[in-house]
């Protein structure tokens, strides 16, 4: 650790000094950046405190000039590229000091989650029961209500692309982030925060919650990829492995980490484009973003909700509006619980538990259910190198331009497809490997452990999310809409073959009706009425109310020459997929 007599200590508390003095700046004590500074430096080899010096002279420039947010972003980029993990806890005490003493200052618009249906009933289950119906089995010979298995003898393959799956895991974090709300207790929506913005901006990949994209160093217009393995394809990392990004859920899977850099990738293509064609530096990066986000938000209108939500659903929606998400809650970019933890968590049930990524990479685990595959899994939060890169056909459907790739018989043989929407989710997805500090001890399963470590369901983690936030029973809500609800005996929820439930429930928790809604009235095809409603009214709302969107815009892609932009084009337009010779 480095010591107060250090010399490049000393130069650096000197430096830091001389800026405060000749700004005058006179702070509350616990908010004294000096303080904060040292603490830093404290925790930082000496070898790094002089190439960190420039981050912390702007920390303090911005200090004062009472720039919060620049604050914060400078002081989590400072701890992304010199810290190490252990030292979070300090940088979240400083982060959450600068905001008290921001928070009437900030122009941030601060956005909140609300309800769809304020005036129904929360769904009433014990916290018991709620984890029975999401468990993991025992035995995989058995498999529990909520968890697939070979023995189930279900074919339970979709039409889907499996890439499609991570461009909905895309879309969730950039509208919403829910990071107040405690598991076993009752939380009101409308007091909890959005730390993201809602509006399809793509926020998580260019400023999430007041902390920047980097750039790169050699392009000050182009956000910063490649990894100290010599990958470009990868996010920027420090030396132990972090990704140096705006939003780090994006790292937290080896397939949503690939797909973000492919976006950052595509802003970083139009760059060279935008500039070839004569555009001012100065506007470089604004125009690529604008550009970036508009190929973003079609993907999503044109591609994704097409592939889940049924096209009788999204006509009635564009004939005659919407329903349920009205203006004043679009208006306010209010995300709905019954959306944020219920209809957009559908795609918990398409993940696959194993993908092939390149012949190299041939059925790996999304997570390891042992030891043994401890090194051999997708879990994010490290370096990409060559073996783990995603051949993208295999992800995406590339038939428009001329790559067959179905792969024959074999489901890992060429494109992947996802798996079916319906109460069964693939058996890693029961078996979290994330037990620990942050949650509550009542929903570690202590049975079922990966190297030593507790597992937590993740159909657990939402049914308790959804009790805790009060969302309605699925029933309710149908009623609610017009539709005639369905059984729990339709969901073989009371079926003693199926389960027997620590108490009997005449209704279904919302984000269990809309998975088997999907099942019974689409074959797990796409998402039924009640949970198709809510997933487009709610994207289409948001899209619709933001004067910037591409629906309030006539936006024609340089790409595709149209309004309609899928993944494929996207990808074959950075040439991160090998297309035919067809010259």
């Amino acid at each position: 650790m480095l010591s107060p007599e250090t010399s490049d200590f000393a130069i650096a508390l000197d430096k830091i000094t001389g800026i405060l003095n000749a700004h005058g700046v006179s702070l509350p004590e616990d908010l004294n950046p000096l303080l904060a500074t040292k603490e830093l430096l404290l925790h930082t080899d000496s070898d790094l405190v002089l190439p960190q010096l420039k981050k912390i002279e702007n920390l303090v420039e911005n200090v004062a000039n009472l720039n919060f947010d620049d604050i914060i972003s400078n002081l989590k980029e400072v701890e992304r590229k010199f810290l190490p993990p252990e030292i979070d806890p300090l940088i979240g005490e400083i982060e959450n000091a600068l905001n008290s003493y921001s928070s009437s200052k900030s122009r941030r618009k601060r956005y909140k989650f609300g309800r769809l249906f304020p005036s129904l009933s929360a769904f009433e289950a014990e916290d018991e029961t709620l984890l029975f119906i999401g468990k993991p089995s025992d035995d995989s010979q058995n498999p529990a209500y909520m968890e697939d298995s070979q023995v189930r003898g279900t074919d339970n393959n979709s039409s889907i692309p499996v890439g499609l799956t991570y461009v909905g895991q895309l879309l969730t974090h950039d509208m919403s982030l829910d990071d107040t709300s405690q598991l076993g207790e009752s939380n009101q929506p409308r007091r909890i925060s959005n730390r993201a913005t809602p509006w399809l901006d793509l926020d998580t990949i260019y400023n999430f919650n007041g902390v920047k994209a980097p750039r790169s160093d050699d392009d000050r217009a182009k956000l910063a990829l490649g990894n100290n393995m010599g990958n470009d394809r990868d996010f920027a990392r420090n030396d132990q492995g972090r990704a140096i990004l705006a939003d780090r859920r994006n790292d937290e899977n080896n397939n949503i980490a690939q797909l973000a850099a492919v976006f950052m990738k595509f802003h970083n293509v139009l760059v060279d484009e935008l500039r070839a064609s004569g555009v001012p530096e100065r506007k470089l990066f604004k125009k690529a973003k604008k550009l970036t986000v508009a190929h973003w938000q079609s993907v999503v209108v044109n591609e994704f909700l097409p592939s889940f939500v049924e096209g009788t659903t999204l006509n009635k929606i564009a004939e005659n509006g919407r329903q349920f998400y009205n203006n004043g809650m679009a208006r306010s970019g209010m995300i709905p619980v019954e959306f944020s933890v219920a209809a957009n968590r559908f795609g918990h049930s398409n993940a696959r538990g194993r993908y092939t990524l390149n012949e190299e990479f041939d059925r790996v685990r999304l997570f390891p259910l042992s030891e043994s595959e401890l090194d051999r899994n997708l879990l994010g939060g490290v370096p990409i190198g060559a073996e783990r890169q995603i051949e993208w056909e295999r992800f995406f459907d590339f038939s428009d331009y001329g790559i067959d790739n179905t792969g024959g018989s074999d489901q890992f043989g060429g494109l992947q497809v996802a798996r079916k929407i319906d109460r069964l989710l693939a058996r890693p997805l029961l078996r979290l490997p994330i037990g620990g500090p942050g949650l509550p001890d009542f929903v570690l399963d202590q049975e079922n452990q990966v190297a030593g470590m507790p597992v937590v369901s993740l159909a657990s983690l939402t049914l308790l999310r959804g009790k805790a936030l009060g969302v309605p029973s699925g029933q309710d809500v149908a009623r609610a809409m017009g539709f005639v609800p369905l059984t729990n005996d339709q969901f073989e929820l009371n079926n003693p073959d199926e389960i027997v439930l620590p108490e009997p429930l005449d209704e279904a928790p919302l984000s269990l009706y809309i998975l088997e809604e999907a099942r019974i009235q689409n074959e797990g095809e796409k998402l039924g009425d009640v949970g198709g409603t809510i997933l487009a009214e709610v994207v289409l709302g948001l899209l619709e109310r933001d004067r910037a969107s591409i629906l309030n815009k006539n936006f024609v892609s340089p790409i595709t020459n149209s309004s309609a932009v899928k993944m494929a084009d996207i990808i074959a337009h950075i040439g991160w997929v090998d297309l035919p010779d067809n010259s």
